[in-house]
């Protein structure tokens, strides 16, 4: 074993450097390491000695740790457009929201209305069936009738044609 290298498996590199043993073979892939299969079938990996220090103790930075570093800004950039993004989707959701509850109370008053107007033309109906088909001098509420119809003046109005024709 050369000074400057250790032969080391995926799982003591990812022991050794903090990592997961995915981690470590994207590092080893990277790195472009030398790779060794012994004959039970475990890779043995060359790895620098260098790449095996503790990059807190030596001030130095792992290439994922510079990668970071380089794109902080970028991603710093990004987050505050997400966050931008997220306020400006909210404040569209609490006000579509208030609409919705606008709608929902003209909805009611609406069907309030609807049930008022549907009573009210009930009777409307109720009176012109009354007119067209009288009940024997007994209105729909069961009130009398005059048996003969004056107008406000207290005159009775002039019969028509088929009124002279047909009554008794």
């Amino acid at each position: 074993m050369n000074a400057k290298t250790e032969q080391l498996t995926y799982r003591q590199i990812a022991d050794r450097l903090g990592l997961s043993v995915d981690a470590a073979r994207a590092r080893v892939r990277r790195g472009g390491w030398l790779k060794i299969t012994d004959n039970s079938g475990t890779v043995r990996v060359s790895v620098p000695a260098h790449a095996l220090t503790n990059p807190n103790m030596q001030g130095e930075q792992t290439p994922e740790q510079s990668e970071m570093t380089a794109t902080d800004g970028v991603n710093a950039e990004l987050m505050n457009t997400l966050r931008l993004a997220v306020t400006t989707l909210q404040r569209e959701l609490d006000r579509r929201a208030e609409e919705a509850a606008q709608d929902k109370e003209e909805l009611s008053r609406l069907r309030d209305d609807n049930a008022d107007l549907r009573a009210r033309l009930a009777v409307a109906e109720a009176r012109l069936t009354e007119r067209e088909y009288p009940t024997d001098g007994v209105n729909v509420g069961g009130e009398q009738a005059p048996d003969v119809q004056v107008n406000a003046q207290g005159e009775r109005p002039p019969r028509t044609w088929w009124q002279r024709l047909f009554s008794v």
